[in-house]
């Protein structure tokens, strides 16, 4: 995926994205659910970073607090300036996005009710920030449970889009491919926050040799859907389910 990145952050959207994944157990159905072949090759395909431990999360506040102490102008300098001279803030959690959280908010109550029903059987939950970028800059959020898997992507077009792939039982791993996030969120930084600022790498570089991306899997999920936001979606297979909440995410 050749990504341009040419959107500025005061133009994009951001989104909450939260997600179930469950295994329907009374399956009663004529449809084919042989195994499948499904080739992850060809997609563009990132991890979700995991959240900084929380004793981090506070050296960082403190220093952001620190740091606008020093640069804040005093109550006589700021009546002096122009209204233009004021520069807006950037609304966008940029430092946030793709970061995985396991809480979710819009679709807890659901979760709860699929929970306690014997006929279903919850396989994981995890929930994220993101921007609605175009299409052919959007990669695919690669999110790994014990031999399960999904493949997912919020892009905008003309309308919101949600494009997943969902497979259970299929041993496969992909890169984590840090790079590319940290090169969506420098694209969408203000200028000021571009200062001394370089990619990030991954720690953990992974080889060929560890990565699997084709190979033989139980069942798949597979759907490109047109969405509207602030709504919740279901995804469904005779054998699993996905329900997808898009949010906006106010600042």
């Amino acid at each position: 995926m050749a990504a341009t990145h040419e959107v500025h952050g005061q133009d994009l959207k951001q989104y909450s994205v939260e997600v179930i994944i469950f295994e329907q157990l009374e399956v009663s159905t004529a449809e084919d659910l042989s195994p499948h072949a499904i080739d992850l090759s060809t997609m563009s395909l990132i991890s979700l970073l995991e959240k900084p431990p929380m004793e981090e999360e506070v050296v960082i506040e403190e220093i952001i607090e620190e740091a606008e102490e020093i640069i804040e102008p005093s109550s006589e300098e700021t009546e002096e300036l122009p209204e233009e001279d004021f520069v807006l803030e950037n609304p966008l959690q940029i430092d946030q996005w793709f970061e995985k959280n396991t809480e979710l908010k819009e679709l807890d109550n659901i979760y709860r009710r699929l929970n306690r029903r014997q006929e279903y059987k919850i396989l994981h939950k995890f929930s994220w920030l993101q921007p609605a970028l175009a299409e052919p800059d959007t990669p695919y959020i690669h999110e790994i449970f014990d031999e399960h898997g999904l493949a997912i992507r919020l892009y905008q077009s003309r309308y919101l889009h949600l494009d997943l792939l969902g497979y259970m039982n299929g041993k496969l791993v992909s890169a984590k491919n840090r790079e590319l996030i940290e090169s969506i969120k420098l694209a969408a930084s203000p200028p000021s926050d571009l200062l001394d600022e370089t990619p990030k790498t991954s720690s953990e570089p992974m080889t060929e040799e560890s990565l699997v991306l084709e190979g033989i899997v139980d069942y798949v999920l597979r759907e490109d859907r047109r969405i509207f936001q602030n709504e919740s979606h279901f995804f469904d297979h005779p054998k699993m389910g996905i329900i997808v909440s898009v949010y906006d995410s106010p600042p």
